[in-house]
């Protein structure tokens, strides 16, 4: 599984969303910043409110905000939102039998890097762009 530009366009704005605190962000100001097609980044976050993630407003000072903190928001649960597949390999789709000799292996990978997006959350995502940020020597 390769991430979608809709995953990445989905963490994106939950760090974007989740920089403001509590404060409404419009969907075609994230767009405009990092030049996302403004109608997809929408549609993304029309689902992560179906989802649960993100609340909206509408209207001239409407805008989306987060739902839940940063820290309750796993890699794994945006990958399941915006992803159909969460298996990363499946010899399944390749051999046309049961018993491929990978599948225990491939498995047992599955599960360990399942486990890690479970981790990871938004607030670690952000954390450590806050500290590249801060690292950067900016020479003018």
């Amino acid at each position: 599984m390769n991430a979608t530009s809709k995953t990445i366009y989905a963490i994106i704005a939950l760090i974007e969303l989740a920089r403001q605190k509590n404060e409404l962000l419009k969907g075609a100001t994230i767009a405009k910043k990092y030049g996302i097609p403004r109608r997809f980044l929408e549609l993304t976050l029309s689902e992560l409110k179906i989802h649960g993630l993100v609340d909206s407003k509408k209207g001239a000072h409407g805008g989306f905000l987060l739902v839940k903190q940063p820290e309750e928001i796993s890699l794994y649960e945006i990958i399941n939102i915006t992803e159909r597949d969460l298996v990363i390999f499946d010899c399944r789709k390749f051999i046309n039998k049961d018993g491929c000799d990978m599948l225990r292996i491939f498995d047992e990978l599955n599960e360990e890097i399942l486990s890690i997006l479970k981790k990871v959350t938004l607030r670690d995502i952000l954390n450590k762009a806050d500290k590249i940020y801060k690292n950067l020597n900016f020479i003018i």
